[in-house]
């Protein structure tokens, strides 16, 4: 059985839910990540996953590089079909662009960003009936310098350190919006909470051109024993500080085991309209010796670094 054909045999457990740790556990070779990755997800109430998610860590990027892991959330949208397409091909041309990239890493991420919506564009330019297909994206690098990240849509990047919780990207749907209409007392707090608006989003990843674009402006500083987290919007059942308790209650725990506590607490909320939800969790720390993965809706792929890849990062 090949690797790609044994990832997908294993990457779903019997609850149906897609876990990076099932999906590797099978080969020991992937051993060395020691636990720095953990990543689940479930399709909630609808019949039909749209999030995929993927990394890639040092063994893609060079044996020289130290810590170097980047982690990426997309959140489809577009119908079944579409919405899949989009997310999966937004994962597989990032992840496959960022080793050939070069430069500040900000402009590496814009870079693997255009290369991204550009295959959505020329998907869509193919199929004209995927016209309406698009992404969020929420992409973070870790290395030495610290953590940077881009983002569009509504998909949450956290940094969790010492019981709190503080969410660093931008949020492009409309809730910020109402959010600030309360605040300047023109709209109720109940009002905007059941907006019809309120999850609509103002930026999404779609073949066009992007109107708005969150880049982090300078590394935020990671410590051992934090924990960043990455996720689709459907993580959003639960509110920060219910986040928070549990990375804090299970801060010494395998780092899945606390991917998996705050998916039961999404289930457990029986929000009857439950989205589809991702959480990828990284524990920073230290290069690790092997790894090289890209994961999305249950399925591993090896990124194969070709002639034209960089070898310095």
């Amino acid at each position: 059985m090949s690797l790609r054909e044994e990832a997908d045999a294993n990457a779903r457990d019997e609850d149906g839910r897609t876990t990076l740790h099932v999906a590797v556990e099978y080969n020991e070779r992937m051993n060395a990540f020691d636990g720095r990755f953990a990543a689940l997800q479930i399709t909630g109430k609808r019949d039909y996953q749209e999030d995929s998610f993927g990394l890639l860590d040092e063994r893609d990027l060079g044996p020289d590089c130290g810590e170097h892991a980047v982690l990426l959330v997309a959140d489809g949208m577009g119908g079944h079909v579409g919405g899949a397409i989009a997310s999966d091909l937004l994962r597989k041309t990032f992840v496959e662009a960022y080793p050939k990239s070069s430069g500040p890493i900000v402009d590496r991420l814009q870079d693997c960003l255009d290369a991204a919506n550009g295959a959505i564009a020329a998907a869509v330019a193919e199929n004209p009936a995927l016209d309406s297909m698009g992404s969020t994206l929420v992409a973070a690098v870790v290395t030495s310098e610290g953590l940077h990240w881009i983002s569009v849509g509504d998909s949450p990047l956290w940094l969790f350190r010492a019981g709190q919780l503080e969410r660093l990207n931008a949020d492009h749907s409309m809730a910020p919006l109402l959010a600030d209409l309360v605040a300047e007392e023109r709209m109720t707090a109940e009002d905007a909470a059941r907006h019809p608006s309120r999850h609509s989003l103002r930026s999404v990843v779609m073949g066009d051109e992007i109107p708005l674009i969150d880049v982090s402006s300078q590394p935020v500083a990671v410590e051992e024993g934090d924990r960043v987290v990455l996720g689709s919007d459907g993580l959003l059942t639960l509110d920060e500080q219910e986040i928070a308790d549990i990375l804090e209650k299970t801060r010494d725990a395998p780092l899945e085991d606390s991917a998996a506590a705050l998916i039961q607490a999404v289930e457990a909320a029986e929000n009857p309209h439950q989205d589809n939800t991702t959480v990828l969790l990284y524990a920073p720390g230290g290069g690790a010796e092997l790894g090289a993965v890209a994961v999305g809706e249950g399925k591993l792929l090896r990124t194969s670094r070709d002639q034209n890849a960089r070898q310095d990062c």
